[in-house]
């Protein structure tokens, strides 16, 4: 179980029943495993920046998101941090190391604050041998993880950095259109450097096809436009 410092404050007297998140959650898919659930799990916190679990400490459980939103992190061979997936509430975090039995090959950081449910491996375990639909139901999870993990890096094999940065604005605009990202974390995702997007985006911006005059925001305005440029047509 994850230390309170790692956590913030934690607990474990909510109710699973209210929760907002029930419904899309990976984990809590009926009553009865709700009732496990809420025995087994302790409530975290994290402040944005905070770092959840680090790349190569061991797995001890799995977490879910009930809100905020969470990236997982590389770092290459020099030093250069790469955003492999984003999970937001609903989502969980932990399992394809869990089960694999090895260290975690990413670390996990918040985005923005975030409050998880964690769940040790043992009560895990307990949980999908009363429940065997919903360690199938996890397993369809990985294999599209692992889907979309293979075309990202397809997609980055296959493109110049125009064609990436282009690709990770719709991206993430269509997917998280509360987040404002800065350069650095568009970088990370689309893979490459921070100076590379600065000066994309202001030919994206020469283009007419975004204005970034409010600041950190970035607002398309073409939609068409910028999906042509990120299939590099």
């Amino acid at each position: 179980m994850p230390s309170k410092n790692d956590c913030g404050p934690a607990q474990n007297h909510g109710n699973c029943q209210t929760c907002g998140m029930r419904v899309d959650s990976l984990l809590c898919s009926s009553p009865d495993v709700l009732l496990m659930m809420e025995k087994a799990r302790v409530t975290c916190r994290f402040k944005a920046g905070q770092v959840i679990f680090y790349a190569g400490n061991d797995p001890l459980g799995i977490f879910t998101i009930q809100s905020g939103l969470v990236k997982l992190e590389v770092t290459s061979a020099t030093g250069a941090a790469h955003t492999l997936r984003l999970v937001g509430p609903g989502g969980a975090l932990g399992y394809r190391s869990m089960f694999a039995s090895e260290p975690y090959h990413a670390s996990a950081v918040a985005v923005e604050d975030c409050e998880l449910c964690f769940v040790p491996k043992a009560e895990i375990m307990n949980i999908f041998k009363a429940h065997p639909a919903l360690a199938m139901k996890l397993l369809s999870h990985i294999s599209k993880d692992l889907r979309l993990a293979e075309e990202k890096w397809m997609d980055q094999m296959d493109k110049g950095a125009p064609e990436r940065i282009a690709e990770a604005l719709l991206f993430l605009q269509d997917h998280f259109t509360h987040q404002n990202w800065t350069r650095r974390e568009i970088a990370q995702w689309a893979g490459t450097t921070p100076e590379t997007v600065i000066r994309t985006l202001a030919n994206f911006e020469k283009d007419g096809l975004i204005d970034q005059t409010d600041g950190r925001n970035i607002r398309i305005l073409s939609r068409d436009k910028l999906r042509e440029r990120a299939d590099n047509q």
